[in-house]
């Protein structure tokens, strides 16, 4: 092949290489990932922000607390009353179980048992968001408990998770959406069959000890 031919070849390879470069789009690598994880232009994403502090108490995170709720059928005045009801009684375990984790040598149980109403507050907060709700903020504990031993500690979940069942019990009837009902079951199920057996074999555990 002469000279000319090589350089013409040469020449009309880099033009396609231009022109491919040209129809790209820029940047659509880093826009699918940013989509995928989340982020400030896509808030939503397919990311798992939790909407809660673990400190001492549980709050909104910036940004939150309105969702555009434009597809859904609004709620009613008693499904929003149901659903701050539903999102303060999580609040309040959150609170109680984490001061007494943080205050008392009681082992894990009550850490454990705090990070999962932080889960339950979260599922509640999403249904609000979608709904376009305004999220209550977590007052924090109204109250600080006192407690002379562990079984004490450990009855007040037992009580507390029986309120938690009860609570959702009242707040099932006050709604027909699907969607809540499922959410409303799902915590009373963990709080029946997860939580209340917890602090019952806690207490029965300390009564054994003695």
């Amino acid at each position: 092949m002469s000279k000319k031919n090589i350089i013409v070849s040469i020449g009309s390879a880099l033009l396609v290489a231009v022109f491919v470069l040209a129809a790209v789009p820029s940047g659509s690598v880093a826009a699918e990932s940013l989509e995928r994880r989340g982020g400030p232009q896509n808030p939503s994403g397919t990311g798992n922000g939790t909407g809660i502090g673990t400190g001492t108490g549980i709050g909104v995170s910036q940004g939150q607390g309105l969702g555009t709720g434009s597809a859904l059928a609004p709620l009613t005045d008693q499904e929003v009353d149901a659903l701050e009801r539903a999102i303060l009684e999580e609040y309040g375990a959150y609170n109680l179980y984490q001061y007494i984790a943080d205050t008392y040598d009681y082992g894990d149980l009550f850490s454990q048992i705090a990070q999962s109403e932080v889960q339950h507050a979260n599922a509640l907060i999403r249904q609000a968001e979608k709904y376009g709700m305004v999220v209550p903020e977590n007052p924090g504990l109204t109250e600080v408990p006192v407690f002379e031993s562990q079984e004490e500690a450990c009855q007040t979940g037992v009580e507390a998770e029986q309120h938690d069942a009860d609570l959702y019990d009242e707040l099932l009837a006050l709604t027909d959406k699907a969607d809540l009902e499922r959410v409303f079951i799902r915590l009373q199920t963990a709080s029946l069959e997860s939580h209340l057996p917890a602090f019952e074999a806690c207490v029965t555990e300390c009564l054994l000890a003695q």
